[in-house]
């Protein structure tokens, strides 16, 4: 074996060196911790990296690292997507309300305009009756319609002039509460005065309480959003303005536009001093708005919120105590008021009746009086008296004198009617105020589709009545004849043939759909039923009664002429579920029979000045 071959010295240490250098490096295939892919979270299980200084416990942490980190950024992942589909979500559900406010905007907008254009031809077609009126009364020299025509227009002027008036000084007190303009508020407040009394209302009971409804409506009115001086002020930040509005009469916790409270609007703009004027005078901190949030969680920055929840609600609970003690002595008040009114109105039909009665025995006084002195000239003329002229004038005098007397009576009896009518009305006023209905409903011709068609709510279903919709104004009788009903015209002779009649009542239970009966302004109720009687008797209290929906009645209304539409196995009873017995009346004071036996629904209109409704 030959010997190794030796190096030199120099170059054995130099490769001794090298060799340590390399021994000092990092391999190319290992990383810090800090440089590791799975620190970075990128790594994968497949990709571990390999050591061969690496433990059993090393390659198991590695392991559970991988694991970890999947984990958490699988978890994050899902959060940022389901934040992002939160966030979609939302602006979706915003974008809906808001255009959903803004198709209610617009509708409103629309519904004014055409409630505008409806008082403006209501108005038109009245003056051109009354134009005609004072053509005829011209014509035919009747100078007591000239001056009744007239004054029914100098009336109707000055109520369109007083609801203008009032809309503006309703635009004013709005416009002076954001402003703080408390000058300005009590300037309106002292005009409306001046109106109660131009418009002559007194200073007795029933004048102090209607006054002071005239002053809480003008400090309780609001604009197109809902919102009162009380809310502008709060808004403004005028602590003054608040405190003057709430001592009037304001309520500091009605609801504007978005159910907003004064003390949300204050907070929402951060106004420190309102807020805390809001609070002290039963601003309740705990309402909520449609946003869902609360006056503390709108307000803006740290002072504000610490006045409100520093704030002890039991106060609040006190206030509004005492604010409902107010408005329970305030009812108090109406309620005297109305039983001033009612029992003023009922000493005046007292004597007017009384005056009615003494004119009718004057009037057959006077008949008396003509009839006796027709025969007195009549037993002259027998007797041979020939100065008849002076037995004649006699007779003219006292014809005269009853044409006369009958003006007076008629004048009496009119006098009469009307404040009968005027404590019906007063009467049917208290009871819908104490009630909260008028003995069934009182709908806009909007609405008659939901009440009678649909009757959500099931209140006519409830009362186990047929409807009588009351309509003065001729739009229900419209409506229901375009609409897919059984119409009959209680007043046309043609339509109301028995035959005509039966094959109404029984299409309208064979495709279930409702049967009207058209009374137009005339009490025909009895005549109806006798006429139904001649189709079948006792037709209309079967319908009345509803028994009509059983077999055993409504077969007898069947033809053998009919045919097949109309044989006793196409009536199915789940359509006849939907049949109903409309009977329809202009007048205005039903009968009280039908009154109480069927769900009166009384079709208004709605006045777009004073915002009213006229039934």
């Amino acid at each position: 074996m030959p010997p190794k071959k030796q190096l030199p010295v120099k170059e054995t240490l130099k490769k001794v060196s090298a060799a340590k250098k390399q021994s000092n490096r990092k391999p190319l295939n290992m990383v810090t911790s800090a440089e590791s892919p799975c620190r970075l979270g990128v790594c994968d299980l497949s990709e571990s990296i390999q050591s061969p200084n690496w433990t059993k416990e090393d390659y198991a942490a590695q392991t559970i690292q991988i694991h970890v980190r999947q984990f958490l950024a699988r978890k994050q992942l899902e959060a940022r997507k389901k934040e992002k589909q939160d966030y979609e979500t939302t602006m979706e559900r915003l974008e809906k309300e808001a255009y959903a406010q803004m198709v209610k905007m617009f509708r409103e907008q629309a519904e004014l305009a055409r409630r505008r254009e409806d008082d403006e031809r209501r108005h038109r077609q009245e003056m051109a009756k009354r134009r005609k009126r004072i053509l005829e009364a011209a014509f035919d020299g009747n100078n007591d319609e000239i001056l009744a025509v007239l004054k029914e227009i100098k009336v109707v002027d000055d109520e369109r002039r007083h609801r203008q008036e009032m809309a503006k000084r309703r635009k004013r007190i709005l416009e002076a509460a954001f402003d703080g303009n408390n000058d300005e508020i009590l300037a309106v407040l002292k005009e409306i005065k001046v109106v109660d009394d131009a418009r002559g209302i007194g200073h007795d009971i029933i004048g102090k309480v209607i006054r002071s409804k005239n002053q809480l409506a003008m400090v309780e009115c609001e604009d197109a959003n809902g919102n009162t001086p009380l809310s502008e002020a709060s808004s403004g930040g005028h602590s003054e303005t608040i405190r003057l509005l709430i001592e009037r009469g304001a309520d500091p916790n009605k609801r504007g536009n978005f159910s907003r409270t004064p003390l949300y609007r204050a907070a929402f703009a951060g106004h420190v001093e309102a807020v805390q004027t809001l609070l002290e005078l039963g601003g309740d901190p705990r309402l909520y708005a449609d946003d869902g949030q609360t006056p503390e969680q709108i307000s803006t920055f740290g002072a504000l919120q610490a006045v409100l929840q520093e704030w002890d609600v039991s106060r609040t609970d006190i206030m509004l105590e005492k604010f409902e003690q107010e408005k329970n002595s305030r009812s108090e008040e109406d309620r005297k008021r109305k039983e001033a009114e009612t029992s003023k109105l009922e000493n005046q039909i007292s004597a007017a009746d009384q005056e009615y009665r003494t004119m009718q025995k004057r009037m057959c006084k006077a008949k008396g009086e003509v009839e006796k002195r027709i025969t007195d000239h009549d037993q002259a003329i027998l007797a041979g008296f020939e100065k008849t002229d002076i037995t004649l004038a006699t007779i003219r005098d006292a014809e005269a004198e009853l044409e006369v007397i009958k003006m007076d009576l008629e004048n009496a009896r009119d006098k009469l009617a009307k404040l009968k009518l005027a404590l019906r009305d007063k009467q049917r006023e208290n009871q819908e105020t104490e009630d909260g209905s008028e003995n069934g409903l009182r709908v806009l011709v909007r609405e008659l589709d939901d009440v009678l068609m649909k009757d959500i709510g099931n209140r006519i279903q409830d009362s186990n009545k047929w409807p009588l919709v009351i309509d003065v104004h001729e739009q229900a009788s419209t409506f229901l004849r375009y609409r897919d009903t059984n119409y009959v015209n209680a007043l046309s002779p043609k339509q109301m043939e028995p035959e005509r009649v039966r094959l109404a009542i029984l299409g309208s239970l064979r495709y279930g759909k409702p049967f009207v009966l058209d009374m137009m302004e005339v009490d025909m109720f009895d005549a109806c039923r006798m006429k139904f009687d001649d189709v079948q008797k006792g037709l209309m209290d079967a319908i009345m009664d509803k028994s009509i929906l059983t077999e055993p009645v409504y077969v007898k209304l069947i033809r053998a002429s009919d045919g097949e539409e109309y044989s006793r196995n196409q009536f199915n009873h789940a359509r006849m579920h939907n049949f109903k017995f409309i009977l329809l009346t202009k007048s205005p004071f039903p009968p009280a029979q039908l009154m109480e036996s069927m769900y009166p629904v009384r079709v208004c209109i709605k006045d777009s000045m004073s915002n009213s409704l006229h039934c």
